[in-house]
């Protein structure tokens, strides 16, 4: 037998019965949170034509996907959320009252490299806030973002950067194109090694922590007015929040630019307990919009579902749990009476299933096994309820 026939591809894997009730209950949470601030959810197709990423050149080509359409042209899998949100709010969207509040519940869908454990195929909940600029948008998007972590139980984290103060560093340098996006990768990942010989880059990783990051952040870009500027900005935020109760949540990193190149102002990370790498990431990107025509600001954030997933599966375990409190028994003869029962119990939005089997003794046998608690035996004289242990 062949075992391509028996396993999902790297990086993939099947998700099933207790864990999929999981994905529905953390995706649930947070549509309420999106949808209780204005967001309207939008979907996109699996696949995108390669021009809808390629434009900014903000995913690597490797990194995708890709196949052929009907006409030979090339397409890809999503491999991000945001690109497709804003290229339809340059088309679907265009001509309508600004902002828009967008959110979405899709999987992306990337290579990665060939390192080991790690997922291609990713669902992501997200929102983005098209046509507003400002602080405004910024402090809307890390509430939304707080009370979206918040929504899920967890001890919670975020963390504040603006990607200007790293790129008005690193302009000091003169870098060439190739030298910037490598250089990016060493920062973003905190590789302080492969960092040591740029002086003051190498010290951009270390400005995370709280309200003693700002002193140090300004001493390292004495002169430098742009990096300046993007750090008060990160300090108008931070104290924002601060003073809005936060302030145990809330932290600072100058460290943070994303491995995506589109973001051009405030970024931002999530972390929650139990998962050991950020579960939420974001922040503005005012340029992307250009590449479908429009020129608007825009911001937002993802979260990784799959990442959320296993913290709550480390902390508390899976429990496929009871699927339902009634298990019904009955025959061709008795199969109008125990439709009229299930009926009653739907009305008191009591779960219920109807058995396959044959013989009553053969469902009582099984409802015990799977723990549920109540039998309904139809028959002739009507219905009679068994508890069972679980009961």
């Amino acid at each position: 037998m062949n075992k391509t026939n028996l396993n999902t591809p790297e990086g993939t894997r099947d998700i099933i019965f207790g864990e999929v009730s999981l994905y529905t209950d953390i995706t649930d949470r947070l549509s309420r949170v999106f949808e209780s601030n204005g967001f309207r959810r939008v979907s996109t197709p699996a696949v995108e034509y390669y021009d809808v990423f390629d434009a900014d050149k903000s995913i690597r080509q490797e990194s995708m996907y890709k196949l052929t359409d009907m006409n030979g042209r090339l397409i890809v899998l999503r491999a991000d959320n945001t690109t497709p949100m804003a290229r339809v709010a340059a088309t679907k969207l265009k001509g309508m009252d600004y902002p828009r509040k967008l959110y979405y519940n899709q999987r992306i869908y990337r290579i990665n490299d060939g390192w080991s454990g790690r997922r291609s195929e990713i669902l992501q909940c997200g929102i983005e806030i098209i046509g507003a600029a400002g602080i405004k948008s910024d402090l809307i998007c890390i509430n939304t973002a707080i009370q979206s972590l918040a929504a899920l139980g967890l001890d919670y984290k975020i963390e504040l950067g603006h990607v200007g103060y790293y790129n008005a560093m690193i302009k000091e340098l003169g870098l060439s194109e190739a030298e910037r996006r490598r250089l990016r990768s060493y920062v973003e990942r905190k590789n302080l090694e492969k960092i040591s010989a740029y002086d003051k880059i190498s010290k951009i990783p270390l400005l995370y922590g709280g309200d003693e990051v700002f002193e140090d952040a300004r001493i390292l870009s004495e002169g430098n007015d742009e990096a300046s500027e993007a750090l008060e900005y990160v300090g108008t935020l931070y104290e924002t929040l601060r003073e809005a109760g936060y302030g145990e949540h809330v932290m600072v990193d100058m460290g943070i630019v994303h491995d995506i190149d589109y973001y051009t102002g405030t970024v931002f990370r999530g972390y929650i307990e139990d998962a050991g790498e950020p579960v939420l990431a974001g922040g503005r990107y005012d340029n992307l919009m250009r590449s479908f025509g429009e020129d608007c600001p825009a911001t937002g954030f993802a979260i990784n579902i799959c990442l959320v997933a296993d913290a709550v599966l480390k902390r508390d375990g899976l429990s496929d749990g009871c699927p339902v409190d009634y298990i019904i028994h009955f025959d061709k003869d008795s199969f109008a009476a125990a439709e009229c029962f299930r009926r009653q119990l739907e009305a008191k939005y009591i779960r219920c299933e109807y058995s396959c089997f044959d013989n009553a003794d053969e469902t009582i046998s099984f409802a015990e096994r799977m723990s549920v608690p109540n039998i309904a035996v139809a028959d002739r004289n009507g219905i009679s309820v068994i508890k069972t242990g679980e009961g």
